[in-house]
């Protein structure tokens, strides 16, 4: 089996950690005695021990068979000794960056379980363990890796990068960007807990975005470089776009505020991909409204005026930003309305806000209000699914109502009869609902009580 070379974590934390771990001594004998390894098992790894990094190496590489054993022998035992376990994976870790043989002959024992067992144990035996799997599973070959397996990997990285410390959030996107490389991987995350498992990617970008290098420079740059890999694949553009609306808006303030041309470059190309690698051109269509939505044509043209863009010294930036301002500006000129607008919203129920105008408008809604009759009142179902699942959000309930006050007015009688018969009554029962459960807010009170004013009383 031909194997590839291994990829290195950068982090200066793991390294330091590793070394500690390698300090640090192990009583073999005592725990021998004790029967938690075997007498064997711990003389072949005292040899180790007591041996220079090179000429450990040449003892592995002679034994290899016997080594492998071995040391998935004592991970299997070891149970509860966390300074063994972290003495055995570094070990491990070790030889697998620096013997490409004992790379082959881990990979030909297709046993992983040694690893994932300690997947519940502290950050750094979690962290040295995943990056073990990390290592082989991407020189194992993906056609005999249980798909449970790498589900279970991600899902361990995930806990990595929504953990609270930078440093392991950094190891923990490396992991998931070297995984992510293998499209059979790929695949796995994209049907397996995507929403959940993209969630914390999405955060980092998200705290990228409200606060400038919040998370350091090159953390960002490796969460925004997974994104990237990601979004080669139309199926996932589809997923990110439907439960991460605002993503969009945070690449484009990254793209706008960074002063680091890699992190702008990095951040237009994934913008572009949006685009460019959709499921259908209907999909198509909505990403693109969903970029009009955050403004993205001015930011796009504000970024082709800058040095870097202009200049034409960086061709692939110039490309993509022309891409996207042609594709932005034909939609703009051609094809959008301000009713495209509303419907990105109730599309992206997080993007609804007072920052639309079109909520407060008497000529928005006297031009559209007809359209909300379509398809059986196909919207106005809409506006109350999102009524209903949006409770706990006042804002958006605000909103909402302060809509179905002015398509009330504009449709009359056929809108307040449908509200009022729709599922036995329950629409109308949602709203008054919003009169005494409003969380003492008094402005959600006041719209619930106009809007229940005018089912109740309007005038035919």
């Amino acid at each position: 089996m031909s194997v590839s070379i291994p990829f290195i974590i950068d982090s200066n934390f793991l390294s330091d950690s590793k070394k500690i771990i390698r300090e640090r001594i192990i009583p073999w004998e005592g725990l021998a005695r004790s029967g938690v390894v075997s007498e064997e098992d711990a003389n072949h790894i005292k040899i180790l021990e007591k041996q220079s990094a090179e000429n450990r190496d040449a003892t592995v590489k002679a034994q290899l068979d016997l080594y492998s054993k071995n040391l998935f022998n004592i991970l299997n035992k070891v149970g509860e000794k966390d300074d063994v376990i972290k003495n055995v994976l570094t070990l491990i870790n070790d030889l697998l960056l620096s013997v490409p043989e004992f790379l082959d002959s881990l990979c030909k024992l297709h046993s992983y379980e040694p690893f994932l067992k300690h997947l519940q144990k502290d950050l750094l035996i979690r962290s040295l363990a995943l990056y073990n799997l990390t290592i082989l599973l991407r020189n194992g070959g993906e056609d005999t890796v249980d798909k449970k397996v790498v589900i279970q990997v991600f899902s361990s990285i995930t806990s990595l990068i929504e953990n609270a410390d930078s440093n392991y959030q950094f190891i923990g996107v490396q992991l998931f960007q070297e995984l992510i490389t293998n499209k059979s991987y790929k695949l796995i995350f994209q049907q397996n807990d995507f929403i959940s498992n993209f969630k914390p990617i999405n955060n980092l970008i998200d705290k990228s975005a409200s606060h400038h290098n919040a998370t350091g420079l090159q953390l960002s740059y490796n969460v925004l470089l997974a994104t990237w890999i990601l979004s080669f694949n139309a199926e996932i553009n589809k997923m990110i776009a439907h439960n991460f609306p605002q993503l969009a808006g945070n690449l484009l303030t990254i793209a706008k505020d960074s002063i680091k041309l890699k992190i702008v470059r990095i951040s237009v190309a994934i913008l572009k991909n949006f685009i460019s690698v959709c499921v259908s051109p209907q999909e198509q269509f909505k990403v693109i409204k969903l970029f009009l939505f955050h403004d993205a044509l001015n930011t796009v043209n504000t970024l082709k005026e800058r040095k870097f863009a202009s200049n034409g010294s960086d061709e692939e930036l110039f490309n993509d930003l022309a891409f996207l301002s042609e594709t932005l500006y034909e939609v703009v000129s051609t094809k959008l309305s301000s009713f495209d607008e509303y419907l990105t919203a109730l599309e992206n129920p997080k993007l609804i806000s007072w920052a639309s105008p079109t909520h407060k408008s008497n000529e928005f809604w006297l031009e559209n209000s007809q359209k909300f009759k379509d398809s059986n009142f196909k919207l106005i179902k809409r506006i109350f699914e999102i009524l209903n699942t949006s409770r706990n959000d006042s804002t958006i309930c605000i909103i909402l109502l302060n809509d179905l006050q002015f398509l009330i007015k504009n449709l009359g009688h056929d809108l307040v009869h449908f509200i009022n018969t729709e599922k036995g009554g329950s629409y109308k029962v949602l709203v008054m609902s919003f009169l005494e459960n409003n969380q003492g807010n008094n402005e959600l009170k006041y719209e619930a009580l106009k809007t229940i004013q005018l089912l109740v009383g309007h005038s035919f």
